[in-house]
């Protein structure tokens, strides 16, 4: 017995909404997690900024994962993960990036100044 179709479709939507809802649940919470722990007196608009971040971190690993064969559920599952972690992971990323550009830029200026300080 051959599956229709647009029960196929339908599923593949129904998977797409339960990853938008566990991006956008695991935004709110990771985000709200240094203020429940008590790390981070709570302002609203660090907080509002913490959630879209994590969203976009969400998102963009939903849409870099469903180009490939991974299954949907592990999609959705990995995407809401990401979305948890999203600040901390692109908080750990721009120091990488920031510790590496000082690091180019610091060897060039010793470079420049004939490997002095």
């Amino acid at each position: 017995m051959k599956p229709e179709p647009a029960r196929i479709e339908d599923f593949m939507t129904a998977i797409t909404y339960i990853a938008g809802v566990l991006i956008l649940v695991c935004s709110v919470s990771g985000a709200a997690m240094p203020y429940v722990k008590g790390e981070k007196m709570f302002v609203f608009t660090r907080y509002l900024v913490e959630v879209i971040s994590s969203a976009a971190a969400g998102v963009i690993v939903f849409l870099i994962l469903r180009v490939t064969d991974m299954p949907e559920e592990w999609i959705a599952a990995l995407s809401g993960l990401s979305a948890y972690f999203g600040t901390r992971l692109m908080n750990v990323l721009y120091s990488i990036l920031v510790g590496r550009l000082k690091i180019i830029f610091h060897d060039k200026h010793d470079d420049d100044n004939g490997g002095q300080k």
